[in-house]
């Protein structure tokens, strides 16, 4: 098993201030040259999944998620990050970490798995999200899965405005071949499945 890439820790104060934010937001399709550091990958990954608390037996994270089931995973393709070779990366919340799935050049799976969006492999980072549905469905049924999809829409708009606080480029992809996009990111589509994405890179 490859170790675990331990990430730096985030920022919790400064910045823009968060109207500012929301008004420059914007979905950027192109982007410039040169890798993504590392501490911007943290900041974004916190962002979107980071835990900022506890209460009682729940975690309780940047962005909010019904009933606290949190059941959306990230996978994270690198493409071109500074000390991190190209791959698909999971990233483990409870660690702020990452563990290397498989290295190689993975954006140019997505691209093709994203009907030819040349974003996925120029982007620095494509991150792909996960639902797994037991984590809803044990507990609410079928309307679960509504749920899901309410939570994923959480995090892409965290990643968002993450993203454009910190001076890169951002834009969600919804869409893509589901059975092409499982199988590269190598989930089964029916207990793990991928339901949405979004490719980041720095500003032209």
């Amino acid at each position: 098993m490859e170790p675990l890439i331990r990430l730096p820790a985030p920022s919790v104060t400064g910045g823009p201030a968060v109207w500012q934010v929301l008004s420059a937001r914007r979905s950027i399709r192109h982007y410039g040259d040169g890798p993504m550091p590392l501490e911007v990958l943290s900041q974004l990954l916190w962002s979107t999944h980071g835990i900022t608390g506890r209460l009682g037996p729940h975690e309780l994270r940047n962005a909010p998620s019904a009933g606290a089931c949190y059941p959306i995973e990230v996978h994270v393709v690198v493409n071109s990050v500074f000390n991190l070779k190209p791959g698909l990366y999971r990233y483990l919340t409870e660690d702020h970490a990452l563990m290397l799935q498989r290295s190689g050049d993975v954006g140019l799976e997505m691209e093709r798995a994203a009907l030819g969006q040349r974003m996925c492999s120029q982007a620095s980072v494509m991150f792909v999200w996960t639902a797994v549905m037991p984590r809803t469905t044990a507990r609410y049924g079928e309307r679960g899965r509504r749920y899901v999809l309410l939570d994923a829409g959480h995090v892409g708009q965290n990643m968002y405005l993450a993203a454009t606080a910190t001076g890169y480029g951002c834009c969600a992809i919804g869409a893509f071949d589901d059975d092409a996009m499982n199988e590269a990111v190598g989930v089964d589509g029916v207990i793990e499945v991928v339901v949405y994405a979004a490719s980041v890179g720095p500003l032209e």
